[in-house]
């Protein structure tokens, strides 16, 4: 068994594998675990991967707690990095797996991906007694091509424990056929660096003057962009939206703000890094998600709410997916798709700034609440408890 925070770490070993890990913001959360007296961890991660839409290196990771091992995946997806994300394995993992003889191997990956089934199949093959997690995100039932149907059967039939990343995705491993044991687990964050700050400097240097919308992602018809720039063409006086991000809309956003006159109020800003994403929040009076639906496709979390809301920035965001959830009492929903609902939402903040700053507090007494990486730690260790009990 393992020991919670102050009572003394065992000798319990868990492989974390992960291609999100190249964030260093991600890797916090392995800190938290061995901070709280969690299993010796040994974390699989790649040298480099796209995330936030652009290239993102792994970089120093001396002074940590636990090991890493870069390695770099191989993979048939690598003109499409969201298909890079369940077609990849590495090289060496089953010796990874025989040499270290981990007690829980974890993988941050879908079931029907390439690298969980070959994490799984090295278990079986070189220690069977290891107990394994993977993780899932898929919020719309869909029936995969060979071999991911293959890979996701496999997974279902030897792993132990998933994490799916909301309810939904719950009910879906449950209807696809997974009879074991879950948690939900959100995203987490640091609550230390996502923080409120003043960027008078920044916002000089944007051009931000008067009420500030923002907007952090990436460019695609599934956030919902274009809702958003029409919601804001409806406003008068002094305001401006600020975009940060990339990706396939955005020749197609600027044509529409110069259809509807108001590209001078908009600043598109190239992705930032992760050690950035504060300061550019902090110069958004509010943060807006207008995702919408589409086939095939909706929003499993919405991670930059959560980021914003712990900046102590007020949201709003559309009724798509996991969004209401996740924004619960620390900002505005309004239906998906409806731009003068939204217009709505955004004009009501500007005008009522004591209501702005109270959903601010609520924002971050939310996150405080759930999405800490100190709250997310503490229940990946209970059930690392549960398994090592078995």
């Amino acid at each position: 068994m393992i020991a919670t925070a102050g009572q003394g770490q065992t000798n319990a070993k868990l492989l974390v594998i992960s291609h999100s890990a190249v964030v260093s913001g991600y890797r916090e959360r392995f800190a938290e675990i061995v901070r709280q007296g969690g299993p010796e961890i040994t974390l699989l991660a790649p040298k480099r991967w796209r995330q936030f839409n652009a290239e993102v290196s792994l970089g120093s990771t001396s002074g940590l707690n636990y090991r890493v091992i870069p390695r770099q995946p191989v993979s048939w997806g690598l003109k499409n990095h969201g298909l890079r994300n369940v077609t990849h394995i590495h090289r060496g993992l089953r010796r990874l797996i025989r040499d270290l003889r981990p007690d829980i191997v974890e993988i941050w990956a879908e079931p029907f991906a390439a690298v969980t089934a070959q994490a799984v199949r090295g278990v079986s093959r070189f220690f069977p007694p290891a107990r394994i997690i993977f993780f899932s995100a898929q919020n719309i039932r869909r029936n995969y091509p060979p071999p991911f149907s293959f890979f996701e059967r496999y997974t279902y039939r030897h792993a132990d424990f998933a994490f799916p990343i909301n309810s939904e995705t719950e009910k879906i491993l449950r209807e696809k056929g997974w009879r074991k044991q879950s948690l939900v687990l959100p995203m987490g964050i640091n609550p230390d660096h996502f923080r409120k700050t003043d960027s008078p400097l920044l916002r000089r240097r944007l051009g931000l003057t008067g009420f500030t919308v923002g907007f952090l992602g990436k460019f695609d018809s599934q956030k919902g962009i274009p809702d958003l720039i029409r919601a804001v063409s409806q406003l008068s006086g002094e305001c401006k939206l600020l975009l940060v991000g990339q990706g396939p809309l955005k020749s197609r956003l600027l044509r529409l703000a110069g259809e509807l006159g108001v590209r001078e109020k908009i600043r598109i800003i190239d992705p930032v890094g992760y050690d950035q994403l504060p300061a550019y929040l902090n110069c958004m009076n509010v943060l807006a998600l207008p995702s919408i639906t589409l086939p095939g496709l909706k929003e499993q979390f919405g991670r930059v709410l959560v980021e914003a809301m712990s900046c102590g920035v007020p949201v709003i965001g559309s009724d798509s997916g996991e969004i209401p959830n996740v924004v619960g009492d620390g900002g505005l929903i309004f239906p998906e798709g409806d731009v003068e609902a939204l217009r709505d939402r955004i004009v009501g903040l500007r005008e009522n700034p004591e209501t702005a700053a109270e959903l601010g507090r609520k924002g971050r007494q939310r996150v405080e609440r759930e999405f800490t990486w100190e709250t997310i730690a503490r229940r990946q260790i209970e059930v690392y408890n549960q398994l090592l009990e078995r």
